[in-house]
């Protein structure tokens, strides 16, 4: 890149961004002082416009540049695609001077007390945007969270200032990817004004083996495709194949295991036990090259972003990139749909995504459905005068009238361990995967009786409605701890010693609900007096879902705090309160 690559970027951002951004706080300072200050906000609403597909000016309103904005200089939360985009940026005329470690520092620092909503760390333009933060941050679906530092120096960012940020991505992705890390210097500037789509376009050049197409009411095509090809995608794109998706790749779950045992053991089974990949893109082009007959053809996709199969792309891709070179990879073949969106309504692509992921969503709960234990506990509910919902398209039912299958899943397996309860929260529906092995059988074991299902029911919708009315107290990170911490709450509610003796079937109803509400609040102050030693700067929306991490938790819920110890005495145990304050005990476990 030279000078002239950089004076195309600023009369990009002049003609773009002009009178779109915030500069009255420059208004008294010198105009080239006001300048620089100007472009190296407007890299950052750069960066919002293209990445987020807005307008200018809303891309505009998006920049938070100013004193005290904890290096966080723009901030946009798209609900389209369910996408929080914090930006550092940086400005030089001269072209050489990358974003450095401080700089780094400064935003790694700004963006952990922004995902903790400590809003009074920061300006009025940070402050201004909390109910678009918020919105994101208190989401109970997946969120994901970019990160992007964009410089205007020739060179790269250096790998010491980028492992600030790609150290905080891989935090935040553990153990649920949820984050994304970019570095963008000059030249990734200059894509991002010559590119002519608004986000970032994959084009992708696809082999459809026994290939077939749909004319109307919109085009598409469908086949098959070798997993070889499969992970080319994966090597050179990543996680930027599902930009539209509503997940991201889980490197580690129990649908990925499945998918690499079949692909290692069975692969020529791969393509009968797979639901395939469904890809939406911008434009389809057929190629001239293949047989008429159909057998194969060469499709150039453009725009492409792959709204169902993230997992199977994602586990081809990571266990055929780990075979040795000289190695034959697998033989396998994956089902593929690819529908063309140019000339479907606006909104279609959007569609496609959240009904594919929706069936998803339910398909394991069909599998739970086939259990005869379902059956009978909604035969004995009726019994009861009450509604046991277990199959999926039946009203869900409110209050009295009864409880669905979702519900019973997620305050048996609270009741039982933290295990299940980080599973219930991070994903719900392989707990019902295979019915006749554990988790499913310890939450739903052949003796369950109604009356055990409709106590522990009791109990969540108690504690749930505690905590709602928590949300808004002055406890640090209240809210956020309320919503993305309710299951590992409700675990460590079960288990209150006011609570855990009267789980029985021969409790009252009524007595253990309210023993489970007055334990809440003394769980909750315990809860938050740990977080803020153990985890001050952690997002709970992935700690909830880490473990590891809850597991750790839960014993050290177990240990009584110890009173303020005398200045020989070492601190015993983890959950201390305020006045506990002494140095920590390097060698406790």
């Amino acid at each position: 890149m030279t000078q002239l690559t950089l004076n195309r970027i600023r009369s990009v951002l002049e003609q773009q961004f002009t009178g779109k951004i915030d500069m009255s706080d420059y208004v008294t300072k010198p105009q080239e002082e006001a300048r620089q200050a100007f472009l190296s906000r407007a890299l950052a609403a750069l960066c919002i416009k293209s990445l987020s597909g807005v307008e200018a000016d809303v891309a505009g309103e998006s920049v938070t540049d100013g004193f005290h904005d904890g290096g966080i200089d723009a901030v946009r939360f798209e609900p389209r695609t369910d996408t929080l985009f914090l930006v550092q940026s940086k400005w030089s005329d001269t072209g050489n001077k990358p974003i450095d470690v401080e700089g780094t520092g400064k935003f790694v620092a700004g963006v952990r007390d922004l995902l903790s909503c400590r809003f009074d760390r920061f300006n009025e333009k940070i402050k201004n945007k909390e109910p678009e933060i918020r919105t994101a941050l208190y989401a109970d679906r997946q969120i994901r969270i970019r990160l992007i530092t964009i410089h205007s120096a020739n060179q790269p960012t250096h790998a010491h200032v980028a492992r600030r940020v790609d150290d905080l991505v891989a935090e935040l992705n553990d153990p649920v990817p949820a984050a994304i890390g970019e570095h963008l210097d000059q030249a990734g500037a200059y894509e991002l004004i010559t590119s002519e789509s608004k986000p970032q376009k994959i084009n992708l050049q696809i082999g459809l083996n026994q290939w077939g197409s749909v004319e109307k009411p919109f085009l598409a095509y469908y086949g098959y495709v070798h997993v070889g090809e499969i992970a080319e995608w994966w090597k050179k794109h990543a996680n930027f194949l599902f930009t539209q998706n509503l997940r991201l790749f889980y490197h580690s779950s129990e649908v990925n295991e499945a998918l690499k045992q079949t692909l290692v053991d069975e692969p020529e089974h791969f393509w009968y036990f797979n639901n395939g990949i469904t890809v939406i893109c911008d434009n389809v082009i057929r190629g001239l090259a293949g047989s008429p007959e159909h057998r194969v053809g060469v499709f150039t996709c453009n725009g492409v972003s792959i709204v169902n199969g993230a997992q199977t792309v994602g586990s081809i891709g990571n266990i055929i990139g780990g075979i040795p070179d000289g190695s034959s990879p697998p033989t396998g073949w994956v089902q593929i749909r690819i529908i063309s969106l140019e000339k479907c309504p606006p909104d279609f692509g959007r569609r496609i995504t959240r009904a594919a992921n929706l069936q998803n969503a339910v398909s394991n709960r069909e599998f739970a459905a086939m259990d005869p234990l379902q059956f009978r506990l909604a035969t004995d509910f009726a019994l009861d005068r009450r509604r046991y919902v277990y199959k999926s398209g039946e009203p869900e039912p409110r209050g009295e009238e009864g409880c669905s299958i979702v519900e019973a899943t997620q305050a048996l397996g609270c009741a039982a361990s933290v295990y299940l309860a980080v599973q219930v929260k991070r994903e719900i529906g392989a707990l019902w995967a295979n019915t006749d092995l554990a988790p499913y059988t310890d939450i739903f074991p052949s003796e369950l009786t109604t009356a055990r299902v409709w106590r522990c029911v009791l109990v969540m919708r108690a504690v749930d409605e505690e905590l709602q009315k928590l949300r808004m107290t002055e406890l640090p990170r209240a809210e956020l701890v309320a919503v993305h911490m309710n299951r590992i709450i409700l675990h460590l509610v079960f288990q209150d010693p006011s609570v855990k003796p009267l789980n029985h079937d021969n409790t009252p109803d009524s007595e253990i609900v309210s023993a489970a509400r007055a334990a809440v609040l003394p769980v909750f102050k315990k809860l938050i007096d740990y977080l803020e030693r153990e985890h001050p700067n952690d997002y709970p929306a992935p700690l909830s879902k880490n473990l590891s991490k809850c597991e750790r938790l839960a014993v050290d819920y177990k240990k009584p705090a110890s009173p303020k110890p005398s200045p020989s005495t070492p601190e015993q145990g983890i959950f201390n309160f305020p006045w506990n304050d002494s140095p920590k005990n390097e060698n406790a476990e």
